[in-house]
């Protein structure tokens, strides 16, 4: 199995595994097989897991005030997922995860992280680095969204998830960009249009 590339950022520095070490307990951990629609996380539950996707697509969702699910994040292909302040602090998660595409993950579980990081001590202000630079890249792209209209988030979410927006269905892209999907669906035509 190939190593995802955060193992990589994991390994590195004073007191954290050699990248052989991590290799090895990543190879020992089972690839799943999910089915698409299915949740790997609940809103409410706590996060025992990262998840690594090795095929398919995650997708992470927030609700709203009136029980609305909203998507807020895609990852596919050798990215990582976790609802992380849950996961850090073994407290209920705020997002949900659910598969959009059947998919192959591989995961870590807590009790594994827990065992790791007696072992290195650097370990875990590195995974706490590693999250809080995924947890910025998701504002920033949350918070540059808000000051542009439909057709400029659409245009920055097609250069952002551009290697796999062929395979998203609309009505979750839809709910990504904070629209209708008839509005989508007409944003997509005037675009088409203007080629």
């Amino acid at each position: 199995m190939e190593l995802p590339p955060f193992l990589y950022e994991l390994a590195k520095g004073e007191n954290t595994p050699s990248i052989e070490y991590v290799g090895e307990i990543f190879s020992l951990l089972e690839v799943k097989k999910i089915r698409k629609k299915e949740t790997l996380l609940y809103l409410g539950d706590t996060a025992t897991k990262i998840f690594f996707v090795k095929k398919g697509i995650l997708k992470a969702s927030i609700i709203d005030e009136k029980g609305d699910l909203h998507v807020i994040r895609f990852v596919a292909e050798n990215e990582i997922i976790t609802s992380m302040m849950s996961f850090i602090e073994q407290q209920p998660s705020n997002i949900q995860i659910d598969c959009v595409e059947a998919a192959e993950i591989v995961f870590f579980k807590y009790e594994d992280f827990e065992y790791m990081n007696r072992l290195y001590p650097g370990l875990s202000p590195a995974f706490h680095k590693l999250m809080l630079r995924s947890y910025h890249t998701l504002v920033d792209e949350k918070s540059r969204m808000i000051s542009r209209d439909a057709t400029q988030r659409y245009k920055n979410f097609i250069e952002r998830y551009a290697r796999i927006i062929d395979r998203l269905p609309l009505k979750e892209v839809a709910s990504f960009l904070g629209i209708r999907q008839q509005s989508l669906s007409r944003l997509r035509s005037k675009l088409e249009e203007a080629k």
